[in-house]
């Protein structure tokens, strides 16, 4: 019996995402309630179906927040008699910012949007609506796996739920970052901090503010929290990578975040580690880097450490991952200690099984679908340790199918997806860095003067 709407978005796992009536709970996917309102204001009734209940509705929606969605979206669809393609009597259509390679799931659905949809979105599921096969350099259809270009759009011009949309994409260019290259930087161009409270859900979940690191060298305030990013342990890695921070920035930012008390300032510093060429030497020098900051307040500095992974449409889509050395073992271990400035590994750091996890989603081809289904539905991978979930796997997939280097005058791992950056852009960035890379050449660099504070002041 079809309930009573035009189409639904699907809500599956994780079952915390939830509410009651099966709608997204609080801020987790501000992009799908962006295409919720998108098409409500147009006169489209849109609901919400579970993988069990989305026979009821001839439209369905799905919104990837991360590659990680793919193995969510995998496991609660790929086994239901219902949404096989020989028998599903629905349309899937499928997006998000984890929308970067649908080959895994392409079986379980029928058109793949990239990009920022809200200005063409009505028009596609109009079309699917009246039983027509829609068009856009944006959409792919999933049979015939069309090239497709990610899609830019203008900041959304509602209101969703008190949020307000100030800015999209990023001035920094990073090379690694795939939100940079997806999403041409728009909007406000006087940081990339959070002033709009739709960008601070989006960014950290309604808490703490979240900006560069040089907007911490002026910090003007006392905060309890800050969320900010390095990206590299060594000043090397950062200037090779895009991330142009000293380590004289890291200790003027640590020294000006302690200026203020007499509560202790926690920083939350998102990182990447196994960067192509990182070395022990890098994160000695991270060591020896905060150990020169001297705050006159207590500083909480939180390393928040992610492995690099080749993501599409960058320049850095055809390097190679490094699964090792193997970061969560250092979870929660103290760095620092002293007074006026801790320093510690995050608790919550990512294994090379889960590494792993999503390089495959994102370079899966076609012949990768057994691979895919082991890591959705192997009872032997699911009870095992991480370790050993690596090794078992291993043992019938060699890890290089996916974290080998690429030559960047071949294919791109995705070779149906273009941003807005031209390929041979990419070519040219890519090159370059390799070149510096080999060569030790480290990008110019601007210094900060460092003011030492004496904490008994």
């Amino acid at each position: 019996m079809m309930i009573d709407v035009d189409c639904a978005f699907l809500v599956y796992e994780p079952l915390r995402q939830r509410r009651e009536d099966n709608s997204f709970d609080g801020n987790d996917n501000i992009g799908a309630k962006v295409i919720i309102d998108t098409l409500t204001r147009s006169g489209i009734r849109v609901g919400y179906v579970t993988p069990e209940s989305a026979h009821t509705v001839p439209l369905v929606l799905v919104s990837l927040t991360s590659t990680y969605d793919i193995y969510a979206y995998y496991s609660a669809v790929a086994l239901r008699p219902e949404w096989q393609p020989e028998s599903r009597r629905f349309k899937v259509l499928i997006g998000g910012f984890g929308m970067q390679n649908p080959t895994p799931i392409r079986r379980y659905c029928d058109y793949a949007a990239f990009g920022r949809a809200h200005e063409w979105v009505v028009g596609i599921v109009r079309t699917l609506l009246d039983g027509g096969s829609p068009t856009h350099p944006s959409i792919m259809d999933c049979r015939e796996f069309n090239q497709v270009v990610i899609s830019q759009g203008a900041l959304y011009a509602h209101e969703v739920e008190g949020f307000v949309e100030e800015f999209t994409g990023c001035p920094l260019k990073c090379k690694f970052c795939h939100y940079t290259y997806a999403r041409e930087h728009k909007g406000s161009d006087a940081s990339y901090s959070n002033g709009g409270v739709y960008s601070q859900s989006m960014l950290t979940g309604g808490g703490s503010p979240e900006v560069t690191w040089p907007q911490l060298l002026t910090w003007p305030k006392k905060a309890g929290r800050v969320r900010v990013a390095i990206d590299g342990t060594s000043e090397r890695l950062r200037y090779l990578y895009g991330k142009r921070i000293s380590n004289d920035d890291i200790v003027a930012g640590i020294n000006q975040m302690g200026s203020y008390g007499p509560n202790a300032t926690t920083l939350m510093v998102y990182n990447i580690c196994n960067f192509p060429g990182e070395t022990d030497t890098d994160l000695k020098e991270f060591v020896d880097t905060v150990s020169r900051a001297n705050p006159k307040f207590r500083v909480i500095f939180v390393l928040q450490s992610t492995p690099f992974r080749p993501s599409l449409a960058t320049p850095m889509q055809w390097e190679g991952v490094a699964l090792h050395p193997d970061w969560s073992k250092r979870r929660a271990s103290v760095i620092l200690d002293r007074p006026n400035l801790r320093v510690v590994h995050s608790f919550t750091l990512e294994t090379p099984w889960s590494h792993l996890r999503s390089v495959v989603a994102e370079r899966a081809t076609q012949d990768d679908d057994a691979a895919i289904h082991a890591i959705c539905f192997s009872p032997k991978l699911a009870s095992e340790r991480a370790d050993r979930a690596l090794a078992l796997f291993s043992r019938n997939w060699s890890p290089v199918r996916w974290t080998a280097e690429l030559d960047i005058d071949g294919p791109s791992p995705a070779p149906f997806l273009s941003g807005y950056l031209a390929d041979d852009t990419l070519r040219k960035i890519a090159h370059k860095m390799r070149r510096q890379r080999d060569s030790g050449v480290i990008p110019g660099k601007r210094t900060v003067k460092i003011v030492a504070v004496d904490p008994a002041e």
